[in-house]
């Protein structure tokens, strides 16, 4: 039987996910404060040993590959020597993480989302987006199936049989089966965990990026959801290629007419290594 399922329920559901990870909303407030220093960054990275952990031996590699005898163990140092940029990769990329993992999300869906998120980061450096919220909503983008599967397994399921056998797009046997899709849900968990609008957008509208073409974050996730499944990326049986829309490939700036090897060669490379890490 199907579910007719709406917005109110979706909200008053999602309280019962595990809490989205503060620091993140923190660091991508960073992007857009002028004032934003050095300290304040050290400040939100020091409140996680995990972050801290990652931060410093990331600096420690760094500086042995310049050949610095010196251990580093000071979060300020460690961060001046990696750059404020990477620490914010490293903290949204290690907070999601966290994240996913306490909400159960199975292998294959956070190597996914995984995939999405490298590919739209390369695709924003490509087209000078913001590589942090490309990550952020390339790691999100499919939240709403998150919700789906927790709730109402048996009917997540049935959905996922439908669409390996339907010529049918998953929007259409995910409103057949909940009476909502899984960007709606997305969208709505975005906005409940108070992201930038520019995110809700592209969580919302990655599978229908026409409306919100203005918004190149949605148009950067269109395009990174459907480069990750052509090229394969975590060899999934779900990978389906799913048409692209030309109006998001003209709002980045893509043309398929030049060489992209060398795009796509670091698009495999770094996702590979980062399904490896997270695994």
């Amino acid at each position: 039987m199907s579910l007719h399922l709406n917005e109110s329920e979706v909200r008053t559901r999602a309280i019962n996910l595990p809490a989205f990870p503060r620091v993140v909303n923190d660091i991508l407030g960073t992007l857009e404060d002028e004032n934003a220093t050095l300290g304040a960054l050290a400040r939100f990275v020091e409140c996680d040993p995990v972050i801290t952990a990652r931060i410093v031996s990331a600096a420690n590699a760094a500086a042995m590959g310049g050949h610095t005898a010196v251990e580093l163990k000071n979060v300020k140092m460690a961060i001046s020597l990696i750059g404020m940029s990477r620490v914010r990769e490293i903290v949204l990329a290690v907070s999601m993480a966290e994240f996913a993992r306490k909400s159960g999300i199975s292998a294959y869906y956070w190597e996914h989302s995984v995939a999405v998120a490298i590919t739209a980061q390369e695709l924003g450096r490509f087209s000078h987006a913001s590589a942090d919220y490309a990550l952020v909503a390339g790691l999100l983008h499919d939240i709403g199936q998150l919700w789906m599967a927790r709730f109402y397994p048996l009917e997540f399921q049935m959905v996922r049989n439908a669409v390996n056998v339907s010529n049918r797009s998953i929007i259409e046997i995910e409103q057949h089966y909940f009476g909502i899709d899984h960007c709606l849900i997305g969208g709505i968990l975005a906005e409940q965990w108070a992201l930038p609008a520019s995110i809700v957008a592209a969580v919302r509208h990655h599978h229908d990026p026409g409306p919100q073409l203005s918004e190149k974050l949605v148009a950067l996730i269109h395009v990174a959801e459907v480069l990750s499944n052509a090229l394969d990326l975590t060899s999934r049986e779900e990978n389906q290629v799913s048409s692209i829309s030309e109006g998001a490939c003209a709002a980045i700036g893509l043309d398929w007419e030049q060489d992209m090897s060398v795009l796509f060669g670091r698009i495999e490379a770094r996702t590979e290594f980062a399904c490896r890490v997270f695994r």
